[in-house]
């Protein structure tokens, strides 16, 4: 067995591949025997072939500060399953449906007596704007419950390391548009959500618009309960 909770004084270093954009919802495949969950139906895509960790592959470790505490988290540490994606607060595209999937699947763990078996560990690429201040408030507007311990808006030093942790290891891709005199700056990004179990090995890569809450949460039950 890998790993336990572990969360330490504010700092640490992230590590971090690149991708596209991808439209959809779809889970991909791997191989191995250190999952829950069998193959995804969908079979044409191999994970090794995937610039994002997908079906039976490990979490990469990175550390990185919890923005909205003293601390940072070590995923390579944690002895929960893990429910991850990233994100910036100010995206009016994916983002929203992302984040709102994961507070689903927060609050039926919680109600199912899981709320300490699982990490939710959204990442922002966008730490300029992304402060502590910024992702309390963004947690209030989409329910986010912060209390419960489980939740952690993990935010990298800066763009440089964003681009380390985000694009470099996780793999996901995100592209900085131009600022304009009516409009802020946005990015086109990769949407992805990870579900990986205790063992930190990816269950289910979920892609596109709208990961809908209730069949991750169908996946993360199904693991915790094995």
């Amino acid at each position: 067995m890998r790993r336990r909770t572990f969360l330490a004084t504010a700092g640490g270093a992230g590590l971090a591949a690149s991708a596209g954009c991808l439209g959809g919802v779809s889970s991909v495949f791997g191989g191995g025997g250190n999952t829950v969950l069998g193959k995804p139906d969908d079979q044409t895509i191999r994970s090794a072939n995937l610039p994002y960790p997908a079906y039976g592959q490990e979490l990469p470790d990175v550390t990185l500060p919890a923005a909205t505490t003293d601390q940072s988290v070590s995923v390579g540490d944690l002895d929960t399953a893990v429910v991850m994606t990233f994100f910036y607060s100010h995206c009016n595209t994916v983002c929203p449906f992302l984040i709102s999937s994961m507070r689903k699947v927060q609050t039926n763990a919680i109600e199912a007596g899981y709320g300490d078996d699982v990490t939710f560990l959204p990442v922002t690429f966008d730490p300029k704007r992304d402060d502590a201040a910024r992702l309390e408030e963004y947690a209030e507007m989409m329910n986010v419950d912060l209390d419960a311990g489980n939740w952690h808006f993990l935010r990298p030093d800066d763009h440089d390391h964003a681009k380390e942790v985000v694009q470099e290891t996780y793999g996901v891709t995100f592209e900085k548009t131009s600022e304009t005199e009516s409009s802020m700056y946005m990015y086109n990004h990769l949407g992805l959500l990870l579900l990986a179990n205790a063992d930190g090995y990816v269950e289910r890569a979920y892609t596109g618009n709208d990961p809908a809450g209730d069949r991750v949460w169908s996946d993360l039950e199904t693991v915790l309960q094995a």
